[in-house]
């Protein structure tokens, strides 16, 4: 009598979880989930009352199943939680960026200034500028552009290694500078300028030799993404510093736990940065796409990033 009684709600049930998995909850009609919600709680008073009366038996082990199964479709957090990764990503990370843009805005004066400094360095005082060029390089090709040589050809052959080696410092300086903001901010502003400065020596270095364009082609294309990357994680690594330089009325470690949070959601946004700049410069960088064309192509990456941290979530401010 009790199986006979509920077997047609059970049923039904089991088919709306059968479509639910398939299409999705949320594609549901209202009548439809209304109609499954109900059963659900139909269905979990049954097997409360089965486990009371009858436990153990296949009638119990279905019904656990099947509340299981339905209560996953109806209360589970996957959609809930790629609904909350997509309005982070969408509309929470700019705005976080653009609430914090003072770090931000130090963060790239630290970075770019360093290679504008690192730019004029190589021209005024080489052998100075030299010891920010890794020594890999700067025996093989920063010495040589230097004294004058020609060095098209050896340019092409360090093209890999050139780009390939930046990419990997810059992964590198991203996390520096984030953990860095823990020294009271010394790690991330010398990571910032050191890295500027690598940057900046060896355009200027490759400008000796009248090579500008081919140089910077090999950068921008995944360093328009890459630098950005760099600039957050150095803007997320100076909100740490500024929480323990200017705790205010909080004790420090107090202070460091409440912009810990946000400092943790800014890096975030640097590791799809910098996994999209590696596809660029995997797949774009080293081809043998005008050098016009690649410095091309990262303006319009960078402009697609300037609207997306400048432009989204502004109703909502």
């Amino acid at each position: 009598m009790f199986i006979e009684g509920s077997r047609e709600v059970w049923d039904r049930l089991a088919e709306s979880a059968a479509a639910a998995r398939k299409r999705g909850v949320t594609r549901m009609g209202a009548a439809e989930l209304r109609c499954m919600h109900d059963d659900y709680r139909r269905t979990a008073a049954d097997l409360a009352y089965a486990q009371t009366h009858f436990a153990g038996t296949r009638t119990a082990v279905h019904l656990n199943q099947l509340v299981g199964s339905a209560h996953a479709e109806l209360y589970g957090a996957s959609p809930r939680r790629a609904s909350a990764i997509w309005r982070f990503l969408a509309i929470e990370y700019p705005r976080l960026v653009r609430r914090n843009w003072k770090p931000m805005a130090i963060s790239a004066g630290l970075l770019f200034g360093s290679v504008a400094l690192g730019y004029l360095l190589a021209h005024v005082n080489y052998p100075l500028a030299r010891i920010f060029i890794p020594e890999g390089l700067r025996d093989g090709i920063g010495d040589s552009i230097a004294q004058g040589q020609d060095v098209r050809d050896m340019i092409a052959n360090f093209a890999p290694a050139i780009t390939a080696g930046i990419t990997v410092n810059n992964i590198q300086v991203s996390f520096t500078a984030f953990a860095g903001g823990m020294t009271f901010g010394a790690l991330t502003v010398y990571a910032l300028v050191t890295n500027g400065l690598l940057l900046g020596v060896l355009g200027g270095v490759f400008a000796t030799a009248g090579e500008s364009l081919y140089f910077w082609s090999l950068i921008v294309p995944h360093g328009s993404l890459e630098l950005p990357a760099i600039v957050l994680a150095g803007g997320a690594g100076l909100m740490l510093a500024r929480s323990l330089l200017f705790p205010g009325d909080l004790p420090r470690m107090a202070s460091l736990r409440a912009a810990s949070g946000d400092a943790a959601k800014a890096v975030l946004g640097v590791i799809p940065l910098l996994i999209v700049a590696g596809i660029i410069e995997g797949f774009v960088t080293p081809t043998g796409i005008d050098p016009v064309v690649k410095m091309g192509f990262g303006a319009v990456m960078f402009a697609l990033l300037s609207a997306y941290i400048l432009l989204p979530g502004r109703n909502r401010n």
